[in-house]
């Protein structure tokens, strides 16, 4: 065996090949995000622009600020919504997944994966179609007589909440399916050999065993739908503001970049703290 292949240096080995890519991330991710850190402690003057004066006016403004601070509720509340929706509907999606095999397996994998194929403006434009007043939605209500007026789909929560559903969906699904896949079927066997019953083996194995996978579709969802901006910005308009859209405007409309970028630090620890708390929450669960 060669002398370098010594115990120090298989040690060092994995590093040595982590090497470009943490220094890619260091370049391109952790050095803007610095700047960008940097940024949001200065000042703004309309015709001036960036003032290089360290203050913590910017977030103050966002935090006591009644208007922007609505904002983030409603964006972490649009989340929440977003996040439940998945959940509700992508976890028979993921079990039936997860019992499938074969060909049939395949079609549903693809299926689910189809969505991801297409680009978000794209679908936000398909959907701008459907949930229109004259849409092919309203119009199938309207022509069934199931309602008298034309639902209001546009240009509000109810939307955006469809939207995103829809685009998000596909990673609810693949996260349970991978936690349902990776328990053992000997469990069910033993469950059935004693006496349990479809409900109960589903209550105290699959749900317990797939929380791994929830907590992460979960937070995949949500932290997509606080970053989400195309489909936002399309379905709800003016209307109705998230934390990406002011951070947009502020940044590129306004040209008062120290306080877009307080905004979107703001939105980045709440992203953490949540990731974070997901974290314990897995191994918690792993440790019981």
């Amino acid at each position: 065996m060669p002398s370098w292949f010594s115990k120090p240096h298989r040690s060092f080995a994995p590093w040595a090949l982590l090497g470009p890519n943490l220094l890619l991330l260091l370049l391109c991710m952790a050095g803007p995000l610095l700047l960008l850190a940097r940024i949001s402690f200065m000042g703004y003057e309309a015709g001036h622009g960036i003032i290089p004066a360290w203050q913590l006016a910017n977030y103050k403004k966002f935090f006591f600020d009644p208007f922007y601070r609505g904002i983030l509720w409603g964006t972490l509340l649009l989340g929440a919504e977003v996040t439940a929706l998945c959940l509700v509907l992508g976890f028979p999606l993921a079990y039936a997944l997860s019992r499938a095999r074969g060909l049939k397996r395949a079609v549903l994998f693809f299926c689910i994966l189809m969505p991801l194929l297409t680009s978000t403006v794209v679908r936000t434009f398909g959907w701008m179609i459907l949930l229109g007043n004259n849409g092919f939605i309203n119009h199938t209500l309207l022509r069934f007589h199931l309602i008298a007026a034309p639902l209001r789909l546009m240009y509000n929560v109810t939307g955006v909440l469809i939207a995103l559903g829809e685009v998000l969906l596909p990673f609810m699904v693949l996260s349970i399916d991978t936690a349902l896949l990776n328990i053992n079927p000997s469990l069910y066997e033993a469950a059935r050999n004693l006496g349990a019953r479809d409900t109960r083996i589903f209550f105290r194995i699959t749900l317990p065993l797939s929380l791994p996978g929830i907590v992460s579709g979960c937070v995949l969802v949500f932290t997509g739908t606080l970053s989400a901006f195309v489909t936002p910005t399309l379905i709800a308009g003016a209307r109705f503001k998230v934390m990406s859209t002011i951070i947009y405007q502020q940044a590129m409309a306004l040209l008062d970049w120290p306080f877009g970028a307080a905004i979107a630090f703001t939105m980045l620890i709440a992203i953490l703290i949540l990731f974070v708390a997901s974290l314990r929450l897995t191994e918690r669960r792993r440790s019981a």
